[in-house]
């Protein structure tokens, strides 16, 4: 025998649909202001850099520079790092454990997000490019690994900000535990 049903008009199940929004909106709500922030911040920065440099308005090659921008993304992604992200993150749950002002850890973690959110902008428009100028191949699996690592950070510092703004007793005990989302991956930003 199935389960009866829940909703039986398009009305139930449309405003079923909504309270599990709101739910999950009301449970993330710091998480995404943070990140329409940050997306806010960026936009708005991108816009007067355009506006003030009086770009012509011409189509731009967009296979010019494909390899630099990627460079710069390894280089920038390597230098936020210095080198291994396990090391980041054990600093950042240590400077946790050690400060008074835990607002200021958070908004150094909020920092490191925009950055990363600014480096998967830049990993996203190198994408495009290698697609369209050399198609699949291995220049596209190399912008591909790159991506992959730049979301991983930035996995990983979510994760760490969601447990310290949830309860920081609670990062303090996932992190003696090692169950903490960078501790359970290998050291992602070494090449």
């Amino acid at each position: 025998m199935t389960r009866p049903r829940l909703h039986w008009t398009p009305e139930e199940k449309t405003e079923a649909a909504r309270r599990s929004r709101k739910k999950y909106y009301d449970r993330n709500r710091a998480i995404i202001s943070l990140k329409d922030k940050a997306r806010y911040r960026l936009r708005a920065q991108q816009h007067v850099n355009v506006d003030s440099q009086k770009i012509p308005k011409r189509r731009v090659k967009l296979c010019a520079g494909r390899s630099w921008t990627l460079a710069n993304v390894d280089a920038a992604l390597n230098r936020l790092m210095n080198g291994s992200s396990t090391e980041l993150f054990d600093n950042l749950v240590h400077d946790f454990k050690a400060s008074t002002d835990i607002e200021s850890c958070i908004q150094a973690i909020t920092t490191l997000l925009i950055k990363v959110e600014e480096l998967r902008q830049q990993v996203q428009e190198c994408h495009c490019a290698t697609l369209q100028c050399l198609g699949v191949g291995k220049e596209l699996r190399q912008v591909e690994l790159t991506a992959g690592r730049v979301d991983d950070v930035n996995k990983a510092l979510e994760d760490v900000l969601m447990h310290a703004m949830d309860d920081i007793h609670s990062l303090f005990y996932h992190h003696a535990r090692g169950e903490l989302l960078y501790q359970k991956t290998p050291d992602f930003a070494v090449l």
